[in-house]
Formats: structure tokens, sequence, C-alpha cells
């Protein structure tokens, strides 16, 4: 199967790009409760301690990390809270080894876990059961979404959610593929394949149609 879009452009960027907040919800989300506060003043450099932050507050309002990547206005809000100078921090030295150490550090402390092979295929087996009663993707997506919430699971990235989802998709119509195999005889499944055969329609309109499309006829009957 085709990679399928389930989001469209804006909301995948979106997705994955940190949240944009406005100063009552800077000050909700950049508020460090005391144990991240004394993990914070541990750190050595502005960069970190800013970074750090910052990180923290993006988690607590998505329960996911976003690559350091930041919006400028939160890393310049976030320094002069902790009175740090602006010029200061400079983004680009945050090196991924202190990133991934405060996102232990921030896990930990909000109770989550990394989206790791066990969540993968817990999220797995949820998306094929929503398969079976033919969830859009997009409903599914976002259903698996709060699923991994409510399991206190960090969120992956939209192209590994999306990925996840197409496979099982995959697999749900391989599935569906062998009960027709095994439960149709030659003869049933011969005459299916007959319905996709084109015959002469009856209309100067529908010359040559599919056989399953001249079933039916809609009534024009406006009688009760």
């Amino acid at each position: 199967m085709p990679r399928i879009k389930i989001l469209n452009t804006t909301e995948k960027n979106d997705f994955e790009s940190p949240p944009v907040f406005n100063s009552v919800e800077r000050r909700r989300f950049f508020a460090l409760p005391q144990m991240l506060n004394e993990a914070m003043e541990n750190l050595k450099s502005p960069t970190n301690k800013v970074c750090f932050v910052v990180t923290a507050g993006y988690f607590k309002a998505r329960h996911r990390f976003f690559a350091r990547q930041f919006h400028p206005t939160d890393i310049a809000y976030v320094a002069r809270q902790i009175g740090i100078q602006t010029d200061d921090v400079d983004t680009s030295v945050y090196d991924k080894a202190s990133y991934l150490r405060h996102q232990r550090i921030i896990l930990n402390y909000f109770g989550f876990t990394l989206f790791d092979t066990a969540a993968r295929v817990f999220a797995k087996h949820e998306i094929l059961i929503m398969l079976r009663v033919q969830f859009r993707p997009k409903i599914i997506l976002l259903d698996t979404m709060q699923l991994l919430t409510r399991k206190e699971i960090s969120l992956p990235s939209y192209n590994v959610l999306a990925a996840l989802i197409v496979e099982a998709i995959n697999e749900h119509q391989h599935g569906l593929n062998k009960i027709i195999e095994t439960s149709l005889n030659k003869v049933q499944q011969d005459m299916l394949d007959a319905l996709l055969e084109k015959a002469t329609g009856s209309g100067s309109d529908d010359k040559w149609r599919y056989q399953i499309t001249l079933l039916k006829k809609a009534s024009q009957s406006t009688r009760p």
C-alpha cells in the first residue's frame, strides 16, 4: 500500500514544531517545579540552563520533544526569568549529549518513558483494533496519541506514527485477503471477478460499465 497522507502540510508542520505560547502560557509552562529548578541550577552553561527550561516547558505542554527546536521568543523569555543575558545563550552549541541527558531528567520527573520497542508493539496493537472498526487514519493518529499519553509514553515524530499506521493497515488488509482466499471456493471467486468485467450499459452515457454497477438502479419515485 502506498504511503497515505494522514495530516495535511500545515497540520504536519504544527505537529512537528514546538508549541506557540502566548504570554499567559509562557508563565504557566516555563514555571519549573522545585525538582526541575534544582536540576537547572546544577547546569553550568547559560545555554544549557535556558534550553533545559524551554525543553521542559515544551514537554509539559505536548508530551514530546522537538529535536532541539526553540522559538527565539521562548529563549528570550526564559533567559530573563532566570537572570541570564540573552546574548549569552547560543542554541547552536546545545549539543545532542546534553539534550539527551536533559530528556532523561524531564521524563523521570513527569513519570514518562521514551517511545521504545515495547511502546511500538503496544501502539500497533491498539491501531489494529481501531482498524477493525474502520476508523479513519486521522482519527487513528489522534487516538493513538491520546493512548500513549495516558500510558505516560512520550510521543514520537509524525513520521514514526504515520509509518506505524500504514504498516498496520497493510497487515490488516493482508489478513482480510487471507480470509477471502480461504473462505471462497473457485466458483465464488470467479463470480465476484465477473462483477468487475465491463458490460454494455443501458443509457447513452454509460455505454460500457462494470457489471457490479448494473446490479442496482436508483429509484426516482417520489412516493413514500
